[in-house]
């Protein structure tokens, strides 16, 4: 019979208990949702537009790209169709999120002006962009 080195053995004790002692994290990092149209704001941060159904709906996510509440008060779209008139609607908070009453058509194909208003800060943010 062969006997084991013991420094061998010392070895394989030492690794079994560094890889109990240090397990690799499985923590996945948070990211923006792949639906929609991602914004960076201009204070740091993300906004996230979305046609949903007959509603445009706006959530909110800080630099970590974790969800967060809106911080702004209110919001105003404007909405140009190709070959129709423009739309407008007010976006008001729900919950966590900034959404327009019941007012899109479709096809959810269009050029968006969007605003948010917010009762510390004198200009609105402004975003402009086709969605989607």
């Amino acid at each position: 019979m062969k006997k084991t080195p013991i420094f061998l053995l010392i070895l394989a004790m030492q690794l079994t208990v560094a890889s109990a002692a240090d397990p690799e994290p499985n923590e996945s990092k948070p990211e923006l949702p792949s639906t929609g149209i991602n914004l960076p704001r201009p204070a740091g941060g993300w906004i996230n537009v979305e046609a949903e159904n007959v509603r445009l709906v706006v959530r909110f996510f800080d630099e970590d790209k974790e969800p967060t509440p809106p911080d702004v008060s209110s919001g105003f779209v404007r909405l140009r169709y190709p070959g129709k008139g423009p739309e407008r609607a007010v976006l008001n908070i729900e919950n966590d999120i900034l959404a327009t009453p019941a007012k899109l058509r479709p096809p959810h194909n269009f050029f968006v002006i969007l605003n948010l208003f917010s009762e510390d800060r004198d200009e609105p943010e402004t975003h402009t962009f086709k969605y989607p």
